[in-house]
């Protein structure tokens, strides 16, 4: 096993560069820095504990911007196809009910701060710095579904703002690369099998995803959500 993992990470280094390697493997979604940094401290990558940490979290948080602003726009246009209707409310659903906890109970008053001077779209209430916390939270827990292409729509659907949703994900993503980086550093003699299993979890995720895509039955109340969505997907800053 030992050798059929070098022998990839071989392949790659020598197409691509272990950096550039590492920056691609990480912006895909489910498998993102929690396979890319084990992977790049493997046999055939050679990247150091740092390097790893840096090219992986480089990748995910440039995939953060984008996503915020197109990810779940696209999700509703798939929604509103006859082709991918399924697929879209779906994954709208999963985001959605991943958002819930993170949502405030009923108000409170909240003090506004201001950030960058007294230009009022850039106030942060009490109310954003929870989301922001919970989503950098969110995000920082190593777990498959919690990385960053599934913190960004959460944090899009909560509709705290660009500049905040981007904080609270990036925040998040550096915690996250630095516990499975320290992860894989401490176990090092097993780098190989870390990658293994961080491979063989993002395959039965998919699996799963799947299962659960194809029992799926949208609700009644989830393709009103969904309209509502739609109709304020502008209002992202």
């Amino acid at each position: 096993m030992d050798a059929f993992i070098e022998s990839i990470g071989n392949a790659m280094n020598n197409a691509l560069g272990a950096p550039l390697a590492v920056i691609l493997l990480s912006i895909i979604p489910i498998a993102e820095a929690r396979f890319a940094i084990p992977f790049g401290m493997s046999a055939g990558m050679g990247l150091s504990p740092l390097e790893a940490f840096g090219y992986a979290f480089l990748g995910s948080s440039l995939i953060a911007p984008i996503l915020l602003i197109v990810f779940i726009p696209i999700i509703n246009a798939l929604s509103r196809t006859k082709l991918f209707s399924k697929l879209g409310k779906f994954l709208y659903d999963k985001f959605e009910k991943k958002s819930r906890s993170l949502k405030d109970s009923p108000q409170v008053e909240q003090t506004p701060g201001e950030v960058g001077g007294k230009n009022k779209k850039f106030a942060v209430t009490k109310s954003d710095v929870k989301k922001m916390g919970g989503v950098a939270l969110f995000v920082a827990v190593p777990l498959p579904l919690t990385g960053v292409w599934t913190g960004s729509a959460v944090a899009s659907i909560l509709k705290i703002g660009f500049v905040k949703s981007l904080i609270g994900v990036i925040a998040g993503n550096a915690v996250a690369c630095g516990i499975i980086t320290l992860i894989t550093y401490l176990f090092k003699d097993y780098v190989t099998w870390i990658t293994l299993a961080f491979f063989i979890i993002a395959v039965l995720v998919v699996l799963f995803l799947i299962i659960k895509l194809i029992i799926y039955k949208p609700s009644d109340a989830q393709n009103g959500a969904n309209a509502d969505n739609d109709n304020s997907d502008s209002s992202l800053q």
